[in-house]
């Protein structure tokens, strides 16, 4: 029997909404720097419009494409009432790993370097390479959790559909994090190839 949480909402209603809602906050991300990255030069002589401009269009056309034909995006699920709440529940943990690994990344770097402004504004921030905390574990931390999230809110709806959306942002985080590591080795040469050569990009070593 449904839960209601509120007027004409049942228990996968709200998962349903919290994974879209995690999708929306997150996918964004690696299209923003798919733009950025490539004409980073362009963008460096002009951040406001690289933020508010690229930035604020991305985000929206993302909020339109997912919200908009929500009810296609959940049309198809792969994991069925005798499994759901299981699935559901490995999802949740997911999304709170990502939570527990941006509390890492705010600990050991400026939030200034996580919105690029180095990258961006290389005169007035240089930037560093970050080899302390959960870097010294992974190179991309922000990426590894959010993969995380994207694949709890997979698992929080079942949905087929977001299954394959998800896959391909898989693979732009991939492309994305060698863009970047690109722009980070020109930018600051051999202490980040050495940073590189130590750290593994997403997966920690055992210890």
């Amino acid at each position: 029997m449904p839960f209601d949480f509120a007027p004409g909402m049942s228990f996968q209603g709200l998962r349903d909404a919290v994974a879209l809602f995690v999708l929306l906050v997150q996918l964004p991300i690696p299209l923003f720097w798919l733009v950025v990255h490539p004409t980073v030069g362009f963008w460096q002589r002009h951040p406001r419009a690289c933020y508010y401009g690229v930035g604020t269009s991305i985000w929206a056309l993302t909020a339109v494409a997912l919200l908009l034909p929500r009810a296609w995006w959940l049309g198809e699920r792969f994991s069925g009432p005798e499994t759901s709440g299981l699935v559901a529940l490995a999802g949740a943990g997911l999304i709170v790993a990502d939570l527990w690994l941006i509390r890492q990344v705010k600990r050991d770097l400026h939030w200034k370097a996580l919105l690029g402004l180095p990258e961006l504004l290389p005169r007035q921030r240089p930037g560093r390479v970050a080899s302390a905390g959960i870097y010294a574990r992974v190179r991309h931390p922000r990426y590894l959790g959010m993969m995380l999230s994207w694949t709890g809110a997979v698992l929080l709806t079942g949905a087929t559909r977001l299954l394959v959306l998800v896959a391909v942002f898989m693979g732009l985080a991939l492309l994305v994090t060698e863009l970047e590591e690109r722009e980070l080795l020109a930018r600051l040469g051999e202490a980040y190839a050495d940073y590189r050569r130590r750290v593994p990009r997403f997966l920690p070593r055992l210890r």
